[in-house]
């Protein structure tokens, strides 16, 4: 699993994931993703991600929980045919937003 950063407007980072969010993938990148997504906004770019297990769900659960706490939001975006089904089905779309795009996301943050 790999994680690139980069700064969007409305006090949000971009957090773009690539490879499996599974066991090993969380593991990976579960410490940089909590300090990213710290004290701002969270843009999630789901777009390169192939599978996502539970662990990745608690990961996403966890990071939104303490965003939350400061007054910020997580958001997801992108996800391919697979993932969005899982977050979808779990539930995790009910709790943290999943849109299309990025420009969405950031419409989303501004209300």
């Amino acid at each position: 699993m790999e994680m690139t950063l980069s700064e969007v407007q409305d006090n949000a980072v971009r957090i773009a994931l690539n490879g499996r969010l599974d066991t090993p993938g969380v593991d990976a990148i579960e410490s940089k993703f909590a300090v990213a997504a710290k004290n701002r906004n969270a843009v999630v770019d789901l777009s390169e991600v192939s599978f996502l297990a539970s662990m990745g769900i608690r990961m996403f659960f966890s990071s939104a929980r303490v965003l939350k706490t400061t007054g910020c939001k997580m958001i997801l975006v992108a996800p391919q045919a697979l993932v969005g089904e899982v977050l979808e089905n779990s539930g995790v779309s009910q709790i943290i937003p999943v849109v299309a795009d990025q420009e969405q996301a950031l419409a989303l943050l501004r209300q």
